[in-house]
């Protein structure tokens, strides 16, 4: 898992997507892939957000519906949605999001720190058209 500071204090590139009629966003070092939504091998037990284990390059990997994580209502899923693969520490950990927008260079300038230490959003990247960007902390959305 890359340092989030290092993103937020020197700027550098963001892997942007939507999820729900939000946009979000990790830092691209933290992305190991992107592909489409796999079948997924349900697991009986677990929280209504994960929605199963899928195969990825022969490891079982967890898949989370991004929007659920969030506390948002399930949506359908078409042929924009697709699943960002995580790489935190040496685990790996998929979610499914409604679409991949771009990779963004992004400036110290255009963040501004999240006011909650710890929490699932560690910034906003502050666009001139007054949109902005969730940055979100790859660990925290994985912990269940």
């Amino acid at each position: 898992m890359a340092d989030l500071n290092e993103l937020i204090e020197n700027g550098g590139q963001l892997l942007t997507f939507v999820a729900g009629d939000e946009q979000y966003g990790f830092y691209i070092l933290d992305v190991a892939d992107i592909i489409e939504i796999p079948e997924l091998t349900r697991i009986p037990t677990a929280p209504p957000f994960i929605k199963g284990l899928m195969n990825h390059r022969g490891k079982a990997v967890p898949v989370m519906d991004l929007r659920m994580r969030l506390g948002k209502p399930e949506g359908e899923y078409d042929d924009h949605s697709c699943v960002i693969v995580l790489e935190i520490n040496t685990m790996q950990c998929g979610l499914i999001v409604d679409r991949v927008s771009d990779v963004e260079r992004v400036t110290p300038d255009m963040i501004v720190r999240s006011p909650v230490d710890n929490g699932l959003v560690r910034g906003f990247v502050m666009h001139e058209d007054k949109s902005r960007i969730s940055i979100l902390d790859p660990g925290v959305v994985a912990r269940t």
